[in-house]
């Protein structure tokens, strides 16, 4: 079984943190969905910031993808950062499409 963040896996140079905030838009039906502009890796809880999660649609259980070990210091410093504010509760790994 391959994970979608392996050392060797240069995608996850070019990924990006995004708040929780920006992620979530409202449809036409006025239900909350991911937004299509961005490509998902995973997500990181403010409680488990220790490793990456699957994102999952909303009220599904998450499964373990990757430790966060893994990921570039730009990026993890990008987390650090968001998960620091008092509303920031979820981020996302993402790639613009």
């Amino acid at each position: 079984m391959s994970r979608k963040l392996q050392p060797k896996n240069k995608d996850i140079v070019n990924l990006q943190v995004v708040k929780s905030s920006n992620v979530w838009v409202k449809n036409k039906k006025g239900k909350f969905v991911l937004d299509s502009n961005y490509d998902y890796y995973g997500k990181i809880d403010k409680g488990m910031s220790s490793f990456v999660t699957m994102t999952n649609k909303q009220g599904l259980n998450s499964k373990f993808i990757e430790d966060t070990c893994k990921l570039t210091k730009k990026t993890k410093n990008e987390i650090v950062k968001a998960l620091s504010s008092k509303k920031t509760r979820v981020v996302y790994l993402v790639k613009k499409k």
